[in-house]
């Protein structure tokens, strides 16, 4: 439903809070330590949510009668129809399109953070994303009123034919033929009017290489009908009222409504309206890399035999744009990364007294602008053609999350956590790159279309720290680590990913002065 913008950075967005998540080892390293970090998580999701509301995942592809709805490219097709036929409101069928897919993201990271000093540490981190989406598409024929145009070749003969009528009425009335009956020369003229804006719709609607629609009518409905009548009509004037014959052709109409394999062929044909890409294979590429820096502002934790106490650092970012952006072309498709750098600052904070105790964090994030050349239309409109590609300038929404992460420690180093995160995403701006890149009739912020959003999650998981020899009077090897298992419980506003998601950490420390 992709598009992605169609997938609009959400999945990003709800990673974001897990990465300061309940853990109790300290955010920070003690001078002259590093810290070895393998993160790893797997998210899997066949729902959203939308305004609130769960649906499914793939609900942008769905559509009870498939045409402009989804697929734009079929509205001037629409518009001439309902021309011929004397019916505005006319849409195209072309029959109940089931849409059911998977998503899912699995993202491995290697961080190494570095101890200035016991209370400064500078860190970075690569991830390697590999994102798979499994779509299952069934077209079920019900009302449709559809088919493919059976192509130029078999419309010519009838554009031919309504051309040299045409010609010889012009060349009659232009010779006086009508003369001597003026209601059968007012006939002509206004037949000769009406016939020639007619041919103008049924040429770029059957045969002009640059607007001929892919589909078309089928024989049997009622618009097939109704064009079929409304050029009998024009044939019966010319022959009997105006004395112009040979115009015995009618348009070819497909005689079946559009099959399975028909609409395959309409959405992924390269010379086609959409060429899209359905088939979406596993993509393994690195994602957004981080570098930055924390600062620990108190740590009064575990101080002698006693357990708990108070501790709080701060930290800041930049996540850089080293991922691989969603393809406009794929609908549905999940990327690796956002196409633009981030700037995000975090507090975490640990209360505790004996076993029990908490973290609370805060994040916000900063998402800088940036160009992106992308397929320029409306989230729920994903069949969109090469001719909607475009280079916009997008300023996603900034982000902000808050959490608060109980635990319960059976052991020092062992305890048992939950966690409330809340997120929020403001709405995006969209605007053309510049005047050059602007497609005429089409806003560029129709990208932002339900950008906003936000998300509650709640995860439960486990963790163990032990600070070993980093301790005064310490042993052992220091190592910490943790899984985690999260849910979406709630979401309002844009499109949101209804996920499950679990996640693992392992953290060893080297003291290298």
């Amino acid at each position: 439903m992709g598009h992605c913008v169609r997938r609009l950075g959400i999945v990003a967005c709800l990673i974001l809070p897990g990465r300061v998540g309940a853990q109790l080892p300290p955010v920070g390293v003690p001078g002259g330590t590093v810290r070895l970090e393998l993160d790893g998580g797997l998210e899997t999701f066949d729902r959203r949510f939308l305004d609130g509301e769960r649906e499914g995942f793939a609900a942008d592809l769905s559509s009870p009668t498939l045409g402009s709805d989804r697929i734009p490219a079929l509205a001037d097709a629409e518009t001439r129809i309902g021309r011929i036929i004397a019916n505005p409101g006319y849409r195209l069928n072309l029959g109940g399109l089931t849409t059911d897919a998977q998503g899912e993201i699995g993202t491995g990271v290697l961080g190494l953070s570095l101890g200035l000093t016991n209370h400064i540490t500078i860190f970075g981190r690569i991830p390697l994303v590999r994102t798979r989406v499994q779509t299952s598409m069934q077209l079920e024929p019900g009302t449709a009123d559809a088919g493919l145009n059976p192509g130029t070749d078999d419309q010519l003969p009838f554009i031919t034919q309504l051309d040299a009528s045409l010609a010889t009425l012009s060349a009659k009335l232009a010779a006086g033929d009508y003369d001597a009956n003026p209601s059968q020369k007012a006939l002509a003229q206004a037949t000769l009017a009406d016939a020639t804006t007619l041919r103008g719709d049924l040429f770029g609607l059957l045969a002009d290489p640059g607007s001929a629609s892919s589909v078309l009518p089928t024989t049997a409905s009622a618009a097939g009908t109704a064009l079929d009548s409304r050029i009998a009509a024009l044939q019966t004037t010319l022959s009997s009222d105006l004395g112009v014959t040979g115009f015995t052709l009618a348009p070819a109409l497909p005689p079946v409504a559009l099959t399975e394999p028909e609409l395959t062929q309409l959405l992924t044909s390269p010379a086609g309206p959409v060429a899209a890409r359905l088939t979406q294979a596993p993509v393994t590429f690195r994602g957004d890399a981080e570098i930055g820096a924390s600062l620990t502002l108190i740590d009064q934790w575990d101080r002698g035999a006693h357990r708990g106490g108070f501790r709080a650092a701060m930290s800041g970012l930049v996540r850089l744009p080293t991922g691989r952006r969603d393809q406009s072309d794929r609908p549905l498709d999940i990327g690796t990364g956002e196409s633009q750098a981030d700037i995000q600052v975090d507090l975490v904070t640990d209360l505790g007294a004996g076993p029990l105790g908490a973290r609370l964090n805060g994040t916000y994030v900063r998402q800088l602008p940036s160009n992106i050349l992308t397929r320029v239309a409306s989230p729920s409109q994903p069949f969109v053609g090469p001719d909607r590609l475009a280079t916009v300038r997008r300023d996603p929404g900034d982000i902000v999350a808050v959490g608060v992460h109980p635990f319960y420690r059976l052991a020092r180093t062992f305890a048992l956590t939950a966690g409330l995160d809340h997120w929020s995403r403001g709405t995006d701006q969209v605007v053309y790159a510049d005047p050059a890149s602007a497609l005429p009739g089409v806003d560029a912020s129709v990208l932002a279309e339900n950008s906003k959003a936000n998300a509650t999650v709640l995860s439960v998981g486990i963790t163990y720290a032990n600070p070993g020899g980093l301790r005064p009077g310490g042993t052992g090897l220091p190592v910490d680590a943790s899984w985690s298992y999260e849910r979406v419980l709630r979401a309002g506003g844009g499109r949101v990913p209804d996920s499950h998601a679990i996640r693992a950490r392992f953290r060893v420390y080297f003291n290298v002065w």
